[in-house]
């Protein structure tokens, strides 16, 4: 009950600047080339921040430099577990980022002003000619040196059991980096499913986010997509083990009742928002 007061606090606080936002926005998103991806990406990410600051998010990340400090775009690999994923990354990056997504994104409040904003590229999944240029398209996207990075979220869908493994990966996703010659970037996340969760109640919401060393080319010139995804996916899942545990010492440190703290740590065993 605590939490859902929260929110109709959040919505008092933040919604008439969402608002003014959404109509602020329209000229970016309806004619985009016409501003900069930097002043855009800054647009953004600045109203993100002022909606999360209400949630009390704790971001913790490691190895940022790596993408801070590119000289060229890169191919960014990402677990996947709520509809904030997205929202969390563009928070945590000040360097520009954009998205592959699916194209039913799009029409979602907030989340599908920012995809417009940032001219993510959105895939149909009935359409299997229609993903093949997709991924065409981004793969000449990350040739030019003054592009963004781009993540994708290489599960496909979200992971609704976080307390579990990784879901299996889609190695055709890795062609991208072969035909663009560009770095493989894997990203591992933990804690975005609670954060809209309405039984989970924290003073603070922890957020993982660790970026690995890039993986070149010349690296993985001569792997199969499908030895490289497992290879990718079973680094993935040890880091995700080391959140879960992060996560619980996290939560038990902080303040509450102990019971309260035992009920939060089982939060993801629910978790599909």
């Amino acid at each position: 009950m605590r939490k859902f007061f929260i929110y109709l606090k959040i919505i008092f606080m933040c919604g008439p600047a969402i608002i003014y936002n959404f109509f602020r926005y329209l000229k970016y998103t309806r004619h985009p080339e016409k501003y900069s991806f930097e002043k855009r990406y800054t647009m953004v990410r600045k109203e993100i921040l002022f909606v999360l600051r209400r949630f009390h998010i704790d971001i913790q990340k490691e190895g940022y430099d790596i993408l801070k400090d590119a000289k060229k775009p890169y191919l960014i690999i990402s677990n996947h577990y709520s509809l904030m994923d997205p929202v969390m990354l563009i928070a945590s990056s000040e360097r520009p980022i954009t998205f592959l997504s699916k194209k039913e994104n799009l029409k979602m409040p907030f989340v599908g002003q920012i995809l417009k904003m940032l001219q993510a590229f959105t895939i149909d999944r009935k359409n299997v000619l229609s993903q093949v240029r997709t991924l065409q398209q981004i793969g000449e996207y990350l040739k030019d040196e003054s592009k963004p990075h781009v993540v994708i979220f290489i599960e496909g869908t979200r992971n609704k059991k976080p307390e579990g493994e990784l879901l299996d990966f889609h190695p055709g996703t890795l062609k991208i980096a072969y035909k663009a010659n560009c770095s493989i970037v894997p990203a591992t996340m933990y804690g975005t499913f609670r954060i809209l969760k309405l039984n989970s109640c924290l003073r603070k919401y922890p957020f993982f986010w660790k970026i690995n060393e890039p993986i070149t080319p010349e690296e993985f010139a001569n792997k199969t997509t499908i030895d490289l995804a497992k290879e990718i996916r079973d680094k993935m899942n040890g880091q995700v083990n080391d959140f879960r545990e992060k996560d619980k010492l996290y939560i038990y440190n902080g303040k509450g009742s102990v019971r309260r703290k035992a009920l939060e740590t089982m939060v993801d065993l629910g978790a599909n928002s």
